[in-house]
């Protein structure tokens, strides 16, 4: 029978600046985690796997969370059955170490053998895509394992079903936490986990009726959008095409219009196969800093990068140029096969590896530029469609329901619940064309600029009081090497830790799995060693004697 994790009550959990244990009078080291998706799972996970096997019994862990449910968080939500993973069921995890996790995960459940293809008992296949919500279910049966393990090394873990609105600096050791019920208690250290910021209400549309500026969870507005109503989506990457599909398969018949500022259109996920950098290495990396004491330049970076498309065969000008070509046909000749990147997605994965290296060797200045100039071309390519969802890209474009039109400069409000987007035909062109739509969805992404109005209020009281300072480049002040927040108003605060999209301007690429699980186990390896309750060596090696052993 599946373990069933237990909320505990608020009042419980009301401490005192100081709090002991009653039994041994030892001090508890209290830790907040704030938000409960996948990192905050991977977190827990690296507590679990660095720390020692006793003397735990004075850590404490509180997770709050104000969703509905504790591991899927905001992104894996309980949404629409449409909304897709873009990897494969046996490359889906939340552990660098093992990509295939999900999928043992489904095999455990039990599974029957096909003709030619092991498929779960619920009916998953290895190179099949799932559904985001269903990946959820996954994570919180993973919470139930990692909490599980960590009771079993003596750690408390407390959950808390409220939303955290405030966070006060005591000391820098020390922090009040603040829900709508009041205060909850002081913590020694605060990992936050709030997961995506919003998109950027780039049109100054907030407000109106019938304006979407979260696209998440979809069926919270999707069924109030009438079957022959115009939608506008701003954007064309895999956001868009989710809402376009649920749209569809819930019987939409009027246009639905993709609005996009440039021909930047997105890859569809190819079979991953594992590629080994040759230029972009961390080795070649050393060797331009210890020659650059002022910081690299983008020019020297992408000289690097252009050597390594080279040798995957990608022309590095028709990769990131504009299409030529319109959506509709671009789409159809990724699946004929016309234009196959498959190769570029092998090596854009080995990338996440060194990525925030690279982007932290960068000057304030050429940060700037690679922003202006490059981050949008990049972004584009970084996030493929899942095959399924481009077979429905595709038929709807052939079917003249689905419209592309580039070349966005505005979006006014002609009247109540009506929209007037204006385009031109081309980036010279000054000939305007004008698209009316019912609804317009915003699907741009996550905003890199954080505290706009629709960011969660903890946010925006730590940028009001001064606790977080913005980034330039995106997100919040981070130290690089541990993730702890750099304040001008506290400075050299200790174990206030962030995962995420405000990270964004330190680590560059922030949003896939893979980066959430690596800061998540560095996270959880820096405090458990500024403790000292890492694992001796000699845990550590009967561990892998022990795994040597079970191996099958």
């Amino acid at each position: 029978m599946e373990r069933k994790l237990e909320e505990k009550p608020l009042k419980k959990l009301l401490c005192s600046s100081v709090d002991l244990d009653p039994y041994e009078d030892q001090i508890i080291f209290r830790v907040a985690i704030i938000g409960c998706g996948a990192a905050a799972v991977a977190t827990l996970f690296g507590f679990s796997e660095h720390l020692s096997s006793d003397g735990n019994k004075n850590l404490k862990i509180t997770i709050f969370e104000k969703g509905p449910a504790f591991g899927p968080g905001y992104a894996y939500q309980c949404d629409n059955d449409e909304l897709l993973m873009n990897m494969t069921s046996s490359t889906t995890s939340i552990f660098l170490d093992n990509e295939a996790d999900f999928w043992e995960w489904t095999i455990r459940s039990g599974h029957k053998i096909g003709s030619d293809h092991v498929i779960s008992r619920l009916g998953i296949a290895p190179y099949s895509y799932i559904s985001r919500q269903f990946f959820g279910l996954y994570l919180k049966s993973r919470l139930d394992d990692a909490v599980l393990a960590l009771e079993e090394l003596g750690v408390e873990v407390d959950l808390i079903n409220l939303e955290v609105d405030d966070i006060e600096v005591l000391d820098v050791n020390r922090y009040k936490i603040f829900t709508l019920l009041g205060a909850t208690g002081v913590f020694d250290c605060v990992i936050l986990c709030t997961g995506n910021t919003s998109p950027q209400d780039i049109f100054n549309l907030s407000g109106e009726s019938q304006y979407i500026n979260n696209p998440y969870p979809v069926n919270k507005y999707s069924r109030l959008i009438k079957k022959m109503d115009s939608v506008g989506i701003i954007g064309a990457q895999l956001t868009a095409a989710d809402i376009a599909v649920v749209l569809i398969n819930q019987g939409h018949q009027g246009p639905i219009n993709f609005l996009t500022r440039d021909s930047n259109f997105p890859f569809i996920r190819y079979q991953e196969q594992h590629y080994h950098l040759k230029h972009l290495t961390l080795d070649n990396l050393e060797v331009l800093k210890s020659k650059n004491n002022e910081g690299l330049s983008v020019r020297q970076i992408l000289r690097l990068a252009r050597k390594e498309f080279l040798l995957i065969g990608i022309t590095w000008n028709k990769f990131f140029g504009n299409s030529s070509i319109d959506y509709g046909n671009w789409i159809q000749s990724l699946l004929s096969g016309e234009n196959n990147f498959s190769s570029w997605q092998h090596l854009v994965i080995q990338t996440d590896e060194v990525i925030g290296a690279y982007w932290d060797a960068l000057s304030n200045s050429e940060k700037k530029l690679f922003m202006s100039q490059f981050h949008r071309m990049w972004a584009a390519k970084r996030v493929p469609l899942p095959v399924h969802t481009a077979l429905k890209l595709h038929s709807l474009f052939q079917a003249g329901i689905l419209n592309h039109y580039p070349n966005l400069r505005e979006i006014n409000v002609s009247a109540r619940n009506k929209f007037a987007a204006l385009v031109t035909k081309s980036k010279a062109s000054s000939s305007i064309i004008q698209v009316n739509c019912d609804w317009i969805i915003n699907a741009t992404g996550p905003s890199r600029d954080p505290g706009g109005f629709a960011e969660p209020i903890l946010i925006r009281n730590l940028l009001q009081s001064g606790v977080f300072i913005k980034n330039p480049h995106g997100g919040i002040m981070l130290d690089y090497e541990t993730s702890i927040v750099k304040s001008i108003g506290y400075p050299n605060l200790n174990h206030f830790y962030v995962i995420g999209q405000l990270t964004s301007g330190t680590y560059y690429f922030v949003s896939s799995l893979d980066m959430v699980s690596l800061r998540a186990k560095n996270v959880a390896k820096h405090l458990i060693e500024s403790l000292g309750l890492r694992k001796s060596q000699n845990e550590i090696s009967k561990k892998a004697q022990c795994e040597t052993i079970h191996a099958p």
